[in-house]
């Protein structure tokens, strides 16, 4: 994301000194004005740079604002920039409905309103501020869920050679994962136990008290970790004391 001081605005226009009387109105902080003199000038630094808002003169020798505006729209990376057409010469309708037709968001005729520029200019760099923010945080986003499944990845691939019964559950207490060991010691499959809550692996009389811990301590941030009676399925069917760890994701 472009630091705040540097925010581009665009200028386009064949004359030098109305390029100056719009580098007076807009120089301000956080902005950062680009004059170009021509069409073919505009172009080149559009190449180069992201622009909040384009100030394009309709009538320029060689390339007009309307062929510059074209060009402009065929790029990928400037298909969306805001354009104001800026225009001393006419007024017509015809002339304002191409102008549109092309994409842009105001066509001013001069002598243009200082105050007006200015704040129309103004919420087309605060627009492309908080756009590129969201950018830069979706990127960051991104990251840290690419991260997050990594590191998700490593702990399967851990616990599936894990000789230790893993059982995790989401803040609900319902199953997310039950490791290959876990399924042998208590007789369930991953898809049987999946969205199940841990309490079903415990005996009635102790579901109560088991369930008053496990929220203060989740609720707390803390590890939970208790010990309850829990039937074991398999060769030797039966009521055995084992420990039970839950892991809270969330």
């Amino acid at each position: 994301m472009q630091p705040e001081s540097s925010i581009n605005v665009l200028l386009v226009d064949d004359h030098p000194e109305n390029l100056l009387a719009l580098e007076a109105i807009l120089d301000k902080p956080g902005q950062k004005l680009v004059k170009a003199q021509s069409g073919e000038e505009a172009l080149r630094y559009l190449l180069k740079q992201d622009f909040a808002v384009i100030l394009l003169d309709v009538r320029m020798p060689g390339m007009d604002g309307f062929e510059t505006a074209t060009l402009i729209r065929n790029r990928e990376r400037s298909q969306h920039t805001p354009i104001i057409f800026l225009t001393a010469f006419d007024s017509s309708e015809s002339l304002m409905f191409k102008g549109y037709s092309l994409g842009a968001v105001d066509y001013l005729l001069k002598p243009i309103d200082a105050e007006i520029l200015a704040s129309k200019v103004a919420v087309f760099v605060d627009l492309f501020k908080k756009t590129e923010e969201v950018k830069h945080q979706a990127v960051q986003l991104a990251t840290i869920n690419y991260e997050l499944r990594q590191s998700e990845e490593r702990f399967r691939s851990l616990s599936a050679c894990s000789p230790v019964g893993i059982f995790l559950t989401d803040v609900e207490g319902k199953c997310t994962y039950i490791n290959p060991r876990c399924q042998k010691i208590c007789g369930f499959t991953l898809e049987e136990s999946l969205g199940k809550s841990w309490l079903h692996l415990v005996k009635a009389e102790e579901q109560e008290q088991l369930l008053t811990d496990w929220y203060t301590k989740s609720h707390q941030g803390r590890e939970y970790c208790q010990e309850f009676c829990f039937p074991i399925l398999g060769k030797d069917e039966g009521k055995q004391k084992d420990e039970g760890k839950q892991k809270d994701e969330g």
